[in-house]
């Protein structure tokens, strides 16, 4: 049985890429109830897996997030060394059309940022070890990135963001579909915004499925998926990161490629600029940035196009 989740970052912003995550555990566990939780390392050993907004602060820094990320990726591979092999390994849409834009094309930028090679390894080994005491397998990470013009090109295909979430949300949801489906997956995804009603969306994400509704309420919605061989469970909830620690480890996923991205944003621009202070993207201090950029004459509207989110 699979275990799975989905969960993003950077939905709000004005500045900076969204990114959608997704992870999955195996278990050989049989379902308690009618939907199996996972709960994951709530003692903080040797990672704690939660809402990246618990795990993550500008004046905290990125340790706490990178060691439970690439703890995670280093787990089932070896260590990356570098942002591109990284991207390689784990990035199914965006990475390419990222790094042309000059403020991220850094793929060579070493990872780990905040702890040693040598520590990451000795964390991944960790992480094996709990986890198959636990009786659970991480098989998968991945994650849709989607930098400001990309997002702007989406946003007027699609016409509103509910929706550009939502393709990114599709891809992973397809891939899990065809990788895992022949065992059986139980995906929970993070719930934005008011929509209860997600059988016609689901409908053209599988045309080789049959769909039938399990609920359709304020908090959760949930459906069943057979086709092919294959059989899927998925369920949208509100703060479902709160209930489910593959959400909760995709959105430390989802945040923390958002700053890394982040780092090389502020980095490109303070280089340019000068005495300038960073950014987190968000709508009032991105607005302060833009106008100190502005001020140093160094954002040209060409740049602008590009750089800056519709919504």
């Amino acid at each position: 049985m699979i275990l799975a989740g989905i969960d993003e970052a950077g939905y709000g912003p004005r500045l900076g890429p969204l990114v959608v995550a997704a992870n999955a555990f195996r278990t050989s566990s049989a379902p308690s109830g009618a939907w199996p939780r996972l709960c994951l390392f709530a003692d903080a050993a040797p990672v704690r897996i939660a809402d990246s907004k618990d795990v993550y602060s500008f004046a905290r820094g990125l340790g706490a997030l990178e060691s439970a990320v690439l703890g995670f990726a280093a787990a089932g591979a070896r260590c990356p060394a570098d942002l591109g092999e990284f991207l390689k390994a784990h990035c199914v849409e965006g990475a390419k059309e990222a790094l042309r834009q000059p403020w991220y094309s850094y793929s060579d930028l070493p990872l780990p940022r905040s702890m040693s090679s040598g520590s990451l390894e000795r964390l991944a080994a960790e992480i094996r070890i709990r986890l198959a005491a636990e009786g659970f397998e991480h098989l998968w990470a991945r994650f849709c990135l989607v930098d400001e013009a990309r997002y702007n090109e989406l946003l007027f295909r699609t016409g509103n963001k509910a929706m550009l979430l939502f393709g990114r949300t599709a891809i992973l949801m397809r891939r899990l579909w065809e990788d895992y489906g022949p065992e059986g997956v139980y995906l929970t995804v993070d719930r934005h915004g008011g929509r209860k009603f997600y059988g016609g969306l689901l409908d053209m994400i599988f045309p080789d499925a049959k769909i039938s509704i399990l609920c359709e309420g304020d908090d959760e919605s949930a459906y069943g998926l057979t086709g092919e061989g294959r059989t899927m469970r998925v369920r949208f909830v509100v703060r479902a990161e709160s209930l489910d620690s593959s959400v909760a480890l995709s959105s430390m996923w989802a945040k923390y490629v958002r700053e890394v991205f982040m780092q090389l944003l502020n980095d490109y621009w303070l280089a340019r600029a000068g005495d300038l202070r960073p950014t987190a993207g968000y709508w009032v201090d991105a607005e302060r940035f833009l106008a100190d950029l502005r001020a140093a004459r160094v954002l040209t509207d060409c740049e602008a196009e590009r750089f800056i989110r519709l919504k």
